[in-house]
């Protein structure tokens, strides 16, 4: 295995830190176009701190400024996330060769805390107050965040993975065998909401989003209660109600995964929850509100794992699943989410 202790040090003098006293290597992925490598370090001082060795394709050094200014803001504002270390030139990272490739290491504070073993309705509130309370600070702040991109979440820009994965969809099912009508009014009602989207979506309240607020970036305490965030590698720029409808209804999906049981009720009291809370620490504006319903249809519609399911049974020639697939994603679309009093 590649020796990173020469690279940890270099790290170390970089941010000033006192002598390391204790590592241990919690993350290793690496791939030819993505590495990802993670130590816990203890120093001297009896701190510890998160070191993390990157490289990827979607991430700029303009972006790595910003998450440490997030991260600066969001933990100003009272909220326990982590803080980026500034480096003795002044920047939150440092460019390093590993193995011939670039990549760049930041260093930031340690939160205690473990990951949740599960999602419960009252830890799906506190998601959404935390969230409601993350979009709250950054619209907030006195000058903007410089991101390169959006969040994984954007829509209407050049990375709108959902509609690049609608594309993609309608292209298979053109030499599917599926039902031509129940394919034109699929589309329809993707064409119907995304043109009522779009209209005003530039005048939405927006800023940066932490990008990617799921489970395993979240800290419980020893009660099971949500006391932190972390993560914030995939931070961009979104408009907050479409991040909100996002985040909420993969939660929602990843609920009704956990359950034994089959509704589709399961899934939809998790996304009321975290709508809930949400609205406690950021009530929606009437213009947020309501668009919020047709947000939450498109993103279960044409969730990537909805999308995934109906082009597998294209694959396997599953015509008649690849129908109900496609009645699935009708019924979600006219989906009354959003009932009172959310």
């Amino acid at each position: 295995m590649f020796d990173d202790k020469a690279l940890l040090n270099k790290i170390r003098d970089h941010f000033q830190l006192p002598a390391f006293t204790g590592l241990s290597r919690v993350q290793h992925d690496e791939e030819p176009d993505d590495l990802r490598i993670i130590f816990k370090a203890t120093t001297s001082d009896g701190r510890s701190y998160a070191v993390r060795m990157m490289s990827n394709s979607y991430s700029a050094l303009k972006d790595l400024a910003g998450q440490a200014s997030l991260c600066g803001l969001l933990s100003g504002g009272g909220l326990n996330v982590p803080t980026r270390l500034y480096g003795s030139d002044g920047r939150p990272y440092l460019i390093l060769s590993r193995k011939g490739r670039e990549i760049w290491a930041t260093v930031e504070t340690w939160l205690p805390g473990k990951e949740p073993e599960s999602l419960t309705i009252g830890l799906a509130e506190q998601a959404g107050e935390w969230l409601g309370a993350m979009h709250r600070i950054a619209g907030q702040a006195l000058a903007p965040i410089p991101f390169t991109s959006g969040s994984p979440w954007s829509l209407f820009g050049q990375e709108d993975e959902l509609d690049q994965d609608a594309q993609a969809l309608e292209k298979a099912l053109q030499t599917s065998g599926a039902e031509p009508p129940l394919v034109r009014e699929l589309f329809a009602l993707y064409r119907e909401k995304r043109s009522i989207l779009r209209a005003g979506w530039s005048e939405l309240p927006g800023g940066p989003v932490q990008g990617d607020f799921s489970l395993n970036n979240w800290l419980a305490d020893e009660n099971g209660r949500l006391c932190g965030v972390i993560d914030f590698h995939l931070a961009g720029t979104d408009v907050f109600v479409g991040h909100l409808a996002g985040e909420a209804s993969f939660l929602a999906y990843a609920a009704d995964k956990e359950s034994e049981e089959t509704s589709e009720a399961i899934g939809d009291r998790y996304l009321e929850a975290v709508i809930a809370g949400y609205e406690r620490s950021r009530p929606l504006n009437t213009r947020e509100r309501s668009l919020l319903n047709d947000l939450i249809g498109l993103r279960r519609a044409f969730a990537c794992y909805q999308v995934d399911e109906v082009l597998g049974e294209i694959k396997a020639g599953n015509t008649k699943q690849v129908n109900q697939e496609l009645k699935n994603m009708i019924f979600y679309f006219k989906k009354d989410y959003c009932r009172a009093p959310l």
